[in-house]
């Protein structure tokens, strides 16, 4: 299993630019920014496409711009005309039940309430897929989740999501070619505000 395609979920538009839902998008810009990544004009593939060099090797980056509960047919499209396998794709996405700062890489899982992810799913017809969880959370109680990752991040988030979000993506290209379960054991345990 090797990664070809990081794929940061969000929702396209002036209005979502910073919100929480929308870290997925902020993760590939700070991907794209500590590997020099350039942006690859395909309009017909529902996405904003990126090519990064790797080792020698292409690994493309994408930003779907479908809306979230339409993710699936922009990853589809890339995949198809990329001709990729679920088993090459990283799927980066905001999760409230995850402290802000931290993430949770998985080989595989459900969506839980993320609607970007069941569309993925569906659009697959597979579970079996990398995901890189994002934390958002936590999410106050009297809130709901809806609200939540519709709100912006707070001023002291928004100062340290830059850092933070610089870091995942340094650690996620340094252990891009590691056994998915390497990978893990180096990120999962990270705080990555420090």
């Amino acid at each position: 299993m090797s990664i070809q395609l990081v794929v940061g979920l969000g929702n396209p538009g002036d209005a979502y630019v910073d919100t929480r839902h929308n870290i997925g998008f902020k993760f590939i810009h700070a991907l794209l920014r500590c590997t020099g990544g350039d942006q690859q004009k395909k309009a017909t593939l529902k996405s904003h496409v990126y090519q990064i060099m790797h080792n020698g090797a292409r690994i493309l980056a994408i930003k779907p711009q479908t809306y979230m509960n339409l993710s699936g047919d922009a990853v589809v499209a890339v995949m198809n005309y990329y001709k990729l396998t679920p088993n090459n794709i990283c799927v980066v996405t905001d999760d409230l039940d995850i402290p802000f700062g931290r993430v949770r890489l998985r080989l595989k899982g459900g969506a839980g309430t993320h609607n970007g992810m069941k569309s993925i799913i569906q659009q697959l017809n597979t579970h079996d897929f990398i995901r890189l969880r994002l934390g958002i959370g936590p999410k106050p109680e009297f809130m709901d989740a809806k609200d939540v990752v519709l709100q912006r991040f707070n001023a002291t988030e928004q100062q340290a999501l830059p850092g933070m979000l610089e870091r995942v993506a340094k650690g996620v290209m340094t252990h891009i070619t590691d056994p998915v379960d390497v990978m893990m054991n180096r990120l999962n345990p990270v705080d990555f505000l420090l």
